[in-house]
């Protein structure tokens, strides 16, 4: 059976540094909020290395059996096909924040990859969510 409590945490601690985030009032550009925002930012780069991953385990052990074959915009596809997704091409976009993110860091790109990671924090919690249905 598929282990989900590595996704959970995960998305868990996403969401508890949006809420820290979040509750302090500093203007946005303190280096105390900047740091806040920096720790978001990690904690999305690993929650999507693990929604993708988990994805892929799911892919393999309830769906197809060539996913090594597969690269991570397949997976994505291939999760919308099976009702994991709601659209790849969101996920497309995902991909390449986490990668933006994690070779150059710019302030404008680390505003942008901040604010996809919001909406990225709904997007893994609906995953979650359809794969527990799944393999329940």
């Amino acid at each position: 059976m598929l282990d989900l409590r590595s996704l959970k945490k995960a998305l868990e601690a996403l969401k508890i540094a949006f809420e820290i985030y979040d509750q302090n009032l500093l203007p946005n550009h303190l280096p105390e909020k900047i740091v806040l925002r920096d720790g978001v930012i990690q904690r999305f780069e690993f929650t999507f290395e693990l929604s993708w991953k988990t994805l892929k385990r799911y892919l393999e052990e309830y769906g197809l059996e060539k996913v090594d074959s597969l690269n991570n915009r397949d997976f994505f596809r291939v999760g919308f096909e099976q009702g994991l997704l709601d659209d790849p091409e969101v996920w497309f976009h995902y991909l390449k924040m986490r990668n933006q993110s994690s070779h150059v860091y710019d302030e404008a790109k680390a505003t942008i990859v901040f604010s996809s990671a919001r909406k990225f924090q709904q997007d893994a919690q609906s995953l979650l969510e359809r794969l527990e249905e799944k393999i329940q």
